[in-house]
């Protein structure tokens, strides 16, 4: 029998604090009625009261890597409180196990299993018309090579025409000016180029003082991802996977479950992020092997405002295997066949230094790489934003007032475990651990 989840574990999957609040306040029996789990399929229901005539229903998925919601209120967020009340009355087992679906979660269910089997036959006949027809899919992948080629050769000539002009003059950076390139890499099939030059419009605003340095840095990484592409051909397999993903070709799931480095271990929940990002919501979660050290990034995504399906407890410990994606860092992976352990204690970490020598060691092997995940025990946050570690190092915390007032909340002037994304700018923290439990910023 799989364990049930902590309060902490429900509670580090709320979209943000006031969804945790609202959580807690239906994570009681009052509101509830029909309320159910089912082993077996890992699956929870339940009838939760609101301020209309017929009550909210609520259905969730707690399988291993396949964690899911439904309910019918109007929110946006996901999972919303009355799934995270629901998931807390579980968590605090006081929903009765039974064999009984009702109707509505059968469907549900039903309805799940069904767009998953078409997803997997999609992508099994894109693979059998691929190799029916070889020629024609070479075919295919030349085209877009040279529409990518004719879209980057304008991005490189664009680039050289701001250097040749300077960039003093705000309105080069402004959305008018950014806007026609970036749909100029859409047209031509680079649609993770195209993200990285949107990027460049809010550089000057969100860099301060530094916004030369972080423009012409990105300047830099977009000539060399022009240059990288031009000569392909001439670097190694892992580098030019790399090279395409930035680029923004798709990388098959079947074919990395397939064909990718596999990695088995009790895998630590380090932390997860939201993002929008192209009209859609993204999510990073990062995990830790416990016995091999290794990293690991699984990526998911869901509409505009709205949370991808995936959702892993921050704090959480899952025995699997990962499928990792062929690149030179090989740091994304798919879960395969995860099962839910428990808690684990607080994750070691080092220090800001190591930190910095490690994202500089992921910088050496890609260029493109924005950030690197990173631990840093005994570490203290101060009001004037900054970290710092037991050495006296000190880097500028990246985050918004909301999560450095939680940050400094749970620390209380007192050394933490914090985990985060390591970048040139400073640190972002995403989970801070107090007393042994995980807390997600």
């Amino acid at each position: 029998m799989a364990e049930r989840w902590t309060a902490a574990q429900v509670n580090s999957l709320a979209p943000d604090a006031s969804s945790q609040k609202a959580g807690a306040k239906l994570g009681v029996p009052g509101p509830w009625s029909d309320t159910g789990y089912q082993e077996s399929e890992r699956l929870l229901w339940g009838d939760c009261k609101g301020s209309g005539s017929k009550p909210y229903q609520v259905t969730v998925s707690v399988a291993d890597s396949d964690t899911a919601y439904n309910c019918t209120c109007p929110s946006r967020k996901f999972p919303c409180k009355h799934a995270l009340g629901l998931l807390l009355l579980w968590a605090a087992g006081t929903i009765a196990d039974t064999e009984t679906l009702p109707e509505r979660v059968e469907a549900w269910a039903a309805s799940r299993r069904d767009r998953a089997e078409k997803s997997a036959a999609r992508s099994a006949a894109k693979a059998e018309k691929a190799a029916a027809d070889p020629e024609g899919a070479a075919k295919r992948a030349a085209q877009r090579a040279e529409r990518i080629g004719n879209g980057l050769a304008d991005l490189d000539r664009w680039l050289t025409d701001q250097i040749a002009a300077g960039i003093s003059d705000s309105s080069a950076l402004s959305y008018g000016a950014v806007d026609p390139v970036a749909k100029r890499l859409v047209d031509a099939q680079a649609p993770g180029v195209a993200n990285r030059v949107r990027t460049l419009t809010t550089a000057r605003s969100s860099s301060g003082d530094r916004w030369p340095d972080a423009v012409l840095t990105e300047f830099a990484r977009l000539h060399l991802l022009c240059e990288a592409w031009s000569r392909l051909g001439e670097l190694p397999p892992a580098m030019q996977d790399t090279v395409r993903r930035r680029i923004g070709i798709s990388v098959d799931a079947d074919a990395v479950r397939r064909d990718g480095e596999r990695v088995a271990d009790r895998w630590h929940v380090l932390g997860t992020r939201d993002r929008a990002a192209d009209k859609l919501t993204e999510r990073r979660i990062w995990l830790r092997g416990a016995e091999t050290g290794r990293l690991a990034m699984l990526l998911a995504f869901g509409a505009m405002q709205q949370a991808p399906a995936l959702a892993l407890p921050v704090g959480a410990v899952y025995r699997a295997e990962m499928a990792f994606h062929s690149e030179a860092l090989p740091l994304r992976a798919q879960m395969e066949s995860g099962e839910l352990e428990t808690v684990a204690a607080v994750p070691d970490g080092g220090t800001l230094q190591t930190a910095a020598d490690e994202f500089a060691a992921a910088l050496a092997v890609d260029p493109w790489q924005e950030g690197w995940p990173v631990v840093v025990a005994d570490a203290v946050p101060d009001r004037d934003g900054e970290l710092r570690d037991a050495e006296g190092r000190r880097v500028p915390l990246l985050c918004d007032e909301t999560a450095l007032w939680r940050l400094l909340a749970v620390s209380g002037g007192h050394p933490v475990t914090v985990f985060g994304d390591y970048t040139d700018a400073g640190f972002e923290p995403l989970t801070v651990w107090s007393e042994g439990a995980a807390v997600a910023l």
